[in-house]
């Protein structure tokens, strides 16, 4: 099953890779948290329906990047967080797959 839109219409999966990459190059540009931001990343990973594993790892490694910057951690952990998320990122898009 395909994940819905807000208006109930499936997303198509072109999309959504399209989000999730447009959510990477976010992540890999970011040097601030804003609320609207995290919620819309957030509902580009959960676009992709249940909850998987990779999907944990990447709401995980999110949170802290995001919590890395806010908490004004030294550069190089933000650093390495952000590195973390991309893997993850990279991994969702590599493994995900239409669903029928």
């Amino acid at each position: 099953m395909l994940p819905a839109t807000d208006d109930g219409a499936p997303w198509p999966w072109r999309d959504h890779l399209a989000a999730l990459g447009a959510l990477r190059r976010g992540v890999a540009v970011q040097s601030s948290v804003d609320a609207a931001d995290g919620v819309r990343a957030r509902r580009i990973l959960f676009s992709l329906g249940d909850p998987s594993g990779d999907l944990l790892a990447a709401l995980d490694a999110l949170d802290r990047f995001e919590r890395a910057i806010v908490e004004c951690d030294d550069p190089s952990a933000i650093e390495a967080r952000r590195l973390s998320c991309l893997v993850i990122l990279d991994r969702l898009a590599a493994n995900g797959s239409p669903r029928a």
